[in-house]
């Protein structure tokens, strides 16, 4: 990584913590063991992430004795606030698109990469019916030749939205969302005649289940693990050109090439390894599996239990995964 590009993720970074002390200090702590220092979760607006803390959160302080705080705020902003002592922990970081803005705290030795809490993936994906039709609903194939996002230069007008008249809409994730410089980027690398809209992850959701109930066409940015998959029949676009490793590094430049594999990894403060070892060993050996993870958030985005109670419950139920990750 240029050295530039770090030093302005610095600078950045560090404006943007100060503003994390302020929530940081309203957030309540469980209670504990107040001898011991507050951990401080860096919380991300997203399902997996949210349930993910909150299991740490409750093993931490239940069975670890440690009083914990959970601050929410960008992940960009958060790798700084755990090097800079303001944070501790965070239980997702998704790689390689985290990689670039991650790096110079990896090298500075201020933070750590823990296990793959899960495998991911990502890509743009619509309603199955829009190719296949859906002969249960009476519903025939909407664009039965788009199979690849270059067939989006001949089906653009399906996914049209009168907000942007004379492209396609891509539905997409809030601003800051790692997706949306790399969306953006094959939308203009590839020429598709297409724009990205930014939502939040409730939005997009609901969009997608309202345009297959009713057997509109929509095309949405999407990765998994996630609960819509188990909602809602979708299929994604074929990408013509594989992710390659530097592709999408520079957000100057446009690449022809594919969403990338996800690694997501757990995040934790080097300090931590003497200040509280417990603490980083857990965060080290956390890993939950994709299967695991959808099935928690199809708990809490769809049957719309308490992400407190789902987090209890798992523990309940997985003390000897949860006595391995503490002993490791």
């Amino acid at each position: 990584m240029p050295i530039s590009r770090s030093l302005r993720l610095y600078l950045m970074f560090a404006i943007v913590v100060a503003a994390l002390l302020m929530p940081a200090a309203g957030c309540s702590s469980t209670a504990a063991d107040k001898s011991k220092p507050t951990i401080t979760f860096i919380e991300a607006d997203w399902s997996s992430n949210l349930i993910g803390t909150e299991i740490a959160s409750q093993i931490v302080t239940q069975q670890l004795g440690y009083p914990t705080a959970k601050v929410q705020t960008s992940v960009t902003a958060g790798w700084a606030a755990i090097a800079q002592g303001d944070a501790d922990v965070a239980i997702e970081c998704w790689l390689p698109q985290r990689q670039y803005e991650i790096q110079p705290f990896l090298d500075a030795g201020q933070i750590e990469l823990g296990a793959q809490i899960f495998p991911g993936g990502a890509g743009w994906f619509m309603p199955r019916f829009v190719v296949e039709g859906d002969a249960d609903r009476g519903i025939e194939p909407i664009a039965p030749g788009l199979k690849s996002i270059l067939d989006l230069k001949e089906y653009w007008q399906i996914f049209e939205n009168p907000e942007s008249p004379g492209k396609g809409e891509l539905v997409g994730g809030s601003p800051g969302w790692s997706d949306d410089p790399l969306d953006r980027s094959m939308i203009r690398a590839y020429e598709l005649p297409m724009w990205r809209s930014n939502q939040s992850e409730s939005i997009m959701c609901a969009r997608m289940i309202s345009a297959d109930k009713k057997g509109e066409p929509l095309l949405m940015f999407m990765w998994w693990p996630h609960w819509i998959f188990a909602e809602v029949d979708m299929v994604m676009l074929e990408e013509p050109d594989p992710w390659y490793e530097g592709a999408f590094a520079d957000d100057s430049q446009d690449y022809q090439a594919g969403h990338p594999p996800y690694d997501v990894r757990t995040v934790v403060a080097s300090r931590l390894e003497d200040s509280a070892p417990e603490i980083y060993k857990l965060i080290t050996n956390m890993q939950l599996g994709e299967e695991t993870a959808n099935a928690l958030m199809l708990r809490v985005d769809v049957n719309e239990e308490e992400i407190s109670a789902v987090a209890a419950d798992w523990i309940s139920q997985n003390q000897s995964t949860i006595d391995d990750w503490l002993n490791n």
